[in-house]
């Protein structure tokens, strides 16, 4: 596996966990900073690993936008 499917990977479980701790009844606030600052510092590793061409650079935008949405 390519650095970026590790990140990738990492992203959605993150994203994943940030939205059940939103569900919760009394989110914990600080776990929802930790997650929210977590998910950014994956991001930004990703966007230092996605590629410069148009396509693949849409095709990273599109799989960062789905895993938000998980």
């Amino acid at each position: 596996m390519h650095v970026s499917d590790w990140l990738l990977a990492a992203y959605r479980i993150v994203s994943r966990e940030l939205g059940r701790e939103r569900m919760r009844r009394f989110p914990d606030a600080q776990r929802l900073a930790r997650l929210k600052k977590e998910r950014l510092a994956i991001k930004d590793r990703l966007a230092r690993h996605a590629p410069t061409n148009g396509y693949t650079l849409a095709f990273v935008r599109g799989i960062l936008a789905r895993a938000g949405r998980v």
